[in-house]
């Protein structure tokens, strides 16, 4: 457990939690941030009709829900807007994509 941010980059939080300690899951829904990228993440193609992460299909699809059975939690697929893995801009110093998503939420 633990966070990430620009500056100090992966900072373990481990000491916060006792390692039985599985409220940090239950009752919540983790976000999965991803990209469209076939043949990993598609729309379905009824996808318009569809809710939630029954929009979807493909290997990371299937995958992410078997690992959310195997361990108890509950997920919701989240589509990068710009549709790109990540990048630093190198005047802005600002990530895009999905890097982007996960250092500035």
């Amino acid at each position: 457990a633990g966070y990430w941010n620009e500056y100090e980059r992966f900072v373990p939080a481990l000491d916060q939690l006792p390692s039985n300690d599985t409220s940090s899951v239950e009752n919540r829904t983790i976000v999965v941030t991803t990209i469209l990228e076939s043949p990993y993440v598609m729309y379905k193609k009824n996808h318009e009709q569809l809710e939630g992460n029954e929009r979807y299909e493909g290997y990371c699809v299937d995958l992410a829900s078997e690992i959310a059975k195997h361990v108890g939690i509950k997920y919701k697929l989240s589509i990068v807007g710009d549709g790109k893995y990540g990048a630093r801009d190198p005047e802005t110093k600002i990530w895009n994509g999905m890097v982007g998503e996960l250092v500035y939420g």
